[in-house]
């Protein structure tokens, strides 16, 4: 009888280590969504909202559209999670995110958006205007 409740018992253990197992690495890996087309923009756009095309390359970003970007970046304090050049905090450095991710990869990272969860959803209440959008995006852009 002992025997037949230790098996119940290290199965029922057993099980429940699996489930845990699961739960935890769909917690930690979330699933990747394949990224969007960039957002298409108006030719005609009221005037406080004009700002540069977004470009591919940050060698052919504006300087003053990656310069506006550095100031958003310290006018919303991103240092306090993120690092540059080993300023701010070490939690999660965005030196060379300009390599690693696409234009339209930070462009939705950056965007608000319904399914917005943990850290993304902190970005999705940054409250920033297009123009403010693009210079960032080529801030971090040039970051390679």
């Amino acid at each position: 009888m002992r025997e037949k409740w230790a098996r119940r018992i290290a199965m029922l253990t057993g099980g429940l280590v699996v489930v845990l197992s699961i739960v935890f690495a769909s917690y930690q890996n979330p699933p990747r969504h394949e990224p969007v087309a960039a957002p298409v923009i108006p030719a005609a756009r009221a005037p406080d909202s004009v700002s540069p095309a977004p470009t591919k390359e940050p060698s052919e970003a504006v300087p003053s559209l990656v310069k506006l970007g550095q100031e958003i970046y310290a006018e919303q304090a991103c240092a306090r999670c993120h690092s540059i050049a080993g300023r701010g905090s070490d939690r999660s450095p965005l030196d060379g995110v300009g390599g690693r991710l696409s234009e339209v990869e930070i462009r939705v990272w950056l965007t608000p958006s319904a399914e917005a969860k943990g850290f993304r959803a902190r970005h999705a209440s940054l409250e920033l205007t297009p123009t403010q959008r693009d210079a960032l995006v080529a801030y971090l852009r040039s970051l390679r």
